[in-house]
């Protein structure tokens, strides 16, 4: 979000007043992935969080739910705090409202769509629209925060908010990665595979592979927890391989699209902080190597 900001800024200091508001508009962000969070665990199951017991398994489900629903309706009244022109904040409270029907119309795909039932040349589309709705909506919502706090043109915000969805596509897969590899949660390896929600490992499997070869695919999901027939599929189709390119294609996609948008529509921006969100994505490819 501050990244937003001050590359439409051409990398110039943030007043006092804009400071406080880029502070916000993170906590804002914060606020609807932390509740995004609560409500995914309650309802995909799960018992874990970040290496804890996830909030529905430590303070019952009704307690989880009422804060997981709570988290999305508290920024509303942090927007107002931002005493943005009123032009300005209506474009962010529908942005907003856009964002959460975007993200509850991802859960309803990723809750309705036993993605082993699909047939194999929808999975890819199913997945990514998925990915679209739901992180990407939320990424594209953080830049355009950035740009409205920053007073930018509506052209201008319209390429972030564009810039924010790609990413936040980018991004999930690469989350998808470190779900097959369980680098961050190991107890939640191979969750999205169990669940039969429509991650990029499922995506990428579909894509990448012969119909014969995907059938094996779902038949070890299928064998799941005994994880040895996946991982022995995993490793000699070069699964993980696959969606580590992938990734890494989209992130490189999204940086030169943005570079060739801002060109195009001729709008100010600083070419230090579009370096500073290339690193940043070179970090993220980076972590999960």
């Amino acid at each position: 979000m501050g990244l937003s900001y001050r590359l439409l800024a051409e990398g110039s200091t943030p007043s006092d007043v804009e400071t406080v508001q880029c502070g916000i508009c993170t906590e804002v962000v914060e606020l609807i992935h932390a509740g995004s969070l609560v409500v995914d665990d309650i309802e995909d199951g799960s018992t874990i969080r970040r290496g804890k017991p996830a909030l529905h398994i430590r303070y019952g489900l009704s307690t989880a739910l009422n804060a997981g629903n709570w988290l999305y309706f508290w920024p509303f009244q942090l927007i107002r705090a931002l005493e943005l022109p009123n032009r300005t904040a209506l474009s962010v409270y529908e942005c907003y409202h856009r964002t959460l029907l975007r993200a509850h119309f991802g859960q309803a795909m990723d809750l309705g769509s036993r993605v082993d039932r699909l047939l194999q040349t929808r999975v890819p589309e199913v997945c990514l629209a998925t990915m679209e709705l739901k992180t990407g909506a939320l990424m594209g919502f953080a830049m355009m925060l950035g740009a409205a706090t920053g007073r930018a043109t509506e052209a201008a915000t319209s390429l972030v908010d564009e810039f924010g969805r790609d990413l936040g596509i980018a991004l999930q897969m690469f989350d998808d990665l470190g779900n097959v590899l369980g680098i961050r949660e190991p107890a939640k390896k191979y969750e999205d595979l169990m669940l039969r929600r429509p991650s990029w490992a499922w995506g990428c499997a579909a894509r990448m592979s012969s119909p014969q070869n995907y059938q094996q695919f779902v038949a070890a999901v299928g064998n799941l927890p005994e994880t040895r027939e996946l991982e022995d599929w995993i490793n000699q189709h070069g699964l993980i391989q696959r969606m580590r390119e992938s990734a890494r294609n989209r992130l490189e996609c999204t940086f030169n699209h943005l570079k060739i948008g801002l060109e195009a529509r001729h709008v100010r921006w600083s070419v230090r902080t579009l370096d500073e969100i290339r690193e940043l994505g070179e970090e993220i490819v980076l972590a999960y190597d």
